[in-house]
């Protein structure tokens, strides 16, 4: 550790009452293990009294605090900066090295990826916070790219659903506001139905290059597909698992499956029987997101996850706690936006049960931790009213209004989806 140098920083700040060599290059105790306390003390001191307190006073608190001949300034912060790198990066290269020597090399290298790229970043940012005046050119630039836009026109992808789309502004992609989209729901209200149907309304619906995948960590692949030809191809789910198809509709059926092949993008679902029988991690998620150059996704369900490198166990609250943050690291750090599946409580269910159409499922409901709904940018929850209509409704919406809802009904004898109400009120952006 470099003592040293610490010592030297603070004396050149206590000696030309320079504190802002300290803040401008976003110095904090994790930069001063020997020398904590002094920093802090001194750092408090300013902050109470406005001022530096003298070499002496330190000196007179902290035993071993001395004067010491400073070099130049510019080489002790570098130094002071290579030291803290140091420290970050040493116990990712441990882990890494844990992981090669289980055989894990795969996972090993993914783990230097992710934490190396988080290091470069807080490296990069060189501990500046976003300056309000410094950056409102990009602001400005940002607003004037987007200006004139219709007002039913939205920035994000599709969801498929016209009311959801004016109320949040589709699924955004892109830096700090790439979405974290909750869709949750109790058990067998059609989470996966209308999930895998906002998945594949972009995709249908645009010319532009789409390449979404689907982890289907319940599900099997060959299911989700389903659920795309019913909608997309208008032929009957049942009639498809059954083989129950009149002439007519098998010809129909036949022909779409012929004339997807000439499409030139996919949508890929990734289930756990092509994991080896294993659900997946987040670190494996985002391996699949990067290298095969997927532009959107969903997460079906959260609850499934693995912790990486363990199959979790323990507590559940504190393991989804976990995962919802890794899933909140990486949509930001890829810029990946992604629809995220997740189970509300029982409680829920059951207040659910006893009126269908009136009851409401906010964001206290979310399984067992509310972290989940925190990290969200956006949220729906979705309550199955019958057989085939859903109640779809905004319960979060970071930045505009929220509590809007409308009527989906699915016709899974023809693939139709409507909305039977499309009032959401009032929106601000």
């Amino acid at each position: 550790m470099p003592s040293i140098e610490e010592l030297q920083l603070l004396n050149y700040s206590l000696e030309t009452k320079d504190w802002d060599v300290v803040d401008r290059n976003g110095f904090n105790e994790e930069h001063f293990p020997v020398h904590k306390d002094a920093f802090n003390f001194i750092n408090g001191f300013k902050k109470s009294n406005g001022q530096l307190p003298t070499l002496e006073t330190v000196m007179n608190k902290f035993e071993e605090f001395e004067p010491v001949e400073i070099e130049k300034i510019d080489v002790v912060v570098d130094s002071l900066k290579e030291d803290w790198l140091h420290r970050q990066y040493k116990p990712v290269l441990k882990k890494s090295a844990e992981l090669v020597a289980e055989k894990k090399t795969i996972d090993a290298l993914q783990e230097m990826k992710i934490q190396a790229t988080n290091l470069l970043k807080l490296v990069g940012s060189q501990g500046k916070g976003y300056s309000y005046i410094g950056m409102a050119d990009q602001r400005k630039e940002k607003y004037l790219s987007i200006h004139g836009r219709n007002e039913d026109e939205i920035l994000g992808y599709t969801t498929g659903f016209a009311p959801l789309d004016l109320a949040t502004n589709g699924m955004v992609s892109g830096g700090e506001e790439t979405d974290y989209f909750l869709v949750f729901a109790p058990s067998n209200m059609g989470k996966t139905l209308m999930t895998s149907f906002m998945l594949q309304s972009q995709w249908n619906s645009s010319l532009d290059w789409d390449y979404p995948a689907y982890f289907a960590l319940e599900q099997r692949a060959e299911e989700i597909a389903r659920n795309w030809d019913n909608v997309l191809a208008g032929v009957s789910n049942l009639a498809m698992q059954r083989g129950t198809m009149s002439e007519e509709q098998k010809d129909k059926y036949v022909d779409f499956l012929d004339r997807l092949k000439q499409k030139q993008k996919d949508m890929v679902v990734y289930d756990v029987q092509r994991n080896g029988g294993r659900p997946y991690t987040v670190a494996e998620i985002q391996r699949i997101l990067e290298s095969e150059g997927h532009n959107r996704f969903v997460l079906d369900q959260l609850s499934k996850v693995r912790l990486n490198n363990s199959f979790g166990g323990g507590d559940l609250r504190q393991r989804l706690f976990d995962v919802s943050a890794e899933v909140r690291e990486m949509i930001l750090g890829t810029g990946i936006p992604g629809y995220v599946v997740a189970q509300a409580n029982r409680d829920s269910a059951k207040r659910v049960k006893k009126s269908l159409e009136n009851s409401e499922v906010q964001g206290e409901d979310v399984g067992e931790t509310y972290a989940i709904f925190q990290d969200a940018s956006k949220g729906i929850s979705i309550i199955k009213i019958n057989d085939n209509t859903f109640k779809v409704q905004v319960i979060k919406n970071r930045g505009n209004a929220s509590n809007q809802s409308f009527l989906v009904r699915y016709n899974f004898d023809t693939g139709l989806v409507n909305v039977l109400n499309g009032e959401i009120g009032e929106q601000f952006f």
